[in-house]
This record gives structure tokens, C-alpha cells and sequence, in this order.
């Protein structure tokens, strides 16, 4: 099964999450899946990363810790970093595409997505923080807002998102 057969929630969708993300300020973030490039490198990849990081990677790039993303000003949800400390803050390396479609293949994603929306499936708690981050950039292109705890940070909330 590859990524693309995942029953992925349109653009729009994606947006209205980013946004909701990003205007989270609890001790309780949610995650973001962003296209990122590196331009020392000139590689391009959608990642997963906390809101709050990717702001901070935002203020490392700029060194404005003012100037936050605006969801209004990148609907197109698209990053690009230079500075190694910006990318360290989103984990840019933690996992390849090849780690991610490996990992879908672990588990049935439309199953999940289907449990959260019914409210069956509410709570997670992972072995590691690569496996986490990858299960929440799955749930992300389904719909599913994921917020990492915030007295345990491998205990996760999940959340089937409502347009408003």
C-alpha cells in the first residue's frame, strides 16, 4: 500500500487543520504535516512536526521570535529552511518517505481514521518518538488532528476534525 491509496482529505481540509494548529497555544500541541525544503541541500519533503517547532524553527530561520507563521499569509502550507538549527527543530531528518510508507503498512489507517470518527479510539501511547511523529503525519492527511500530552508526551489525543 503506498500513500497515495490512503483515503487523504483534500487541501482545504489540511489548511483549516494547519490553522487550527497553529492557534493552539496549550501546553497540549497538535501536529502539522508542511512541506519543507532545505536549501543547503536542495531537498523537498513533506514532514510532520508540533506546531510550536515549526514556529520556533520559523524564529531560528528569521531570528524574529515575533514574527510566527500565519496560516492566512501560507495557505500553501510550504517552508523553506537554510539554517541547520531551524531544520533540527522540526526534526527534518527523523524519517524518510520510505520510513513512513514502511510504518502505514504496520497498521490499517482507514480503520483509525474510522474508530475516531466514531469516537471509539480516542488515546495512543508510542514507543518512540519517530514512530509517533509518523503516525501523526498519517493521521493528518486523513483528517484526524493528533495533540501530544502534556503531562506525557507519548500519550496522544486524537481528534477527527470538524470544518467550521
Amino acid at each position: 500500500m503506498t500513500l497515495s491509496s490512503f483515503a487523504q482529505v483534500d487541501d482545504q481540509t489540511k489548511y483549516k487543520m494547519y490553522c487550527s494548529a497553529l492557534d493552539n497555544n496549550s501546553t497540549a500541541p497538535n501536529y502539522v504535516v508542511v512541506t519543507v525544503k532545505n536549501l543547503k541541500t536542495g531537498e523537498k519533503k513533506e514532514i510532520c512536526t508540533e506546531a510550536p517547532f515549526l514556529i520556533g524553527a520559523v524564529d531560528r530561520q528569521t531570528g524574529n521570535s515575533t514574527k510566527h507563521p500565519d496560516c492566512k499569509e501560507n495557505k500553501n502550507r510550504y517552508f523553506e529552511f537554510s539554517r541547520d538549527s531551524a531544520l533540527w527543530n522540526i526534526s527534518f531528518d527523523l524519517y524518510t518517505r520510505t520510513d513512513l510508507e514502511k510504518f502505514a503498512k504496520t497498521f490499517d489507517v482507514a480503520k483509525i481514521v474510522q474508530q475516531v470518527k466514531n469516537a471509539e479510539k480516542l488515546n495512543l501511547t508510542f514507543e518512540s518518538n519517530k514512530e509517533q511523529v509518523m503516525f501523526a503525519h498519517l493521521m493528518f492527511n486523513n483528517g484526524v488532528m493528533m495533540s501530544r500530552g502534556c503531562v506525557a508526551g507519548n500519550i496522544c489525543e486524537l481528534t477527527y476534525f470538524k470544518s467550521k
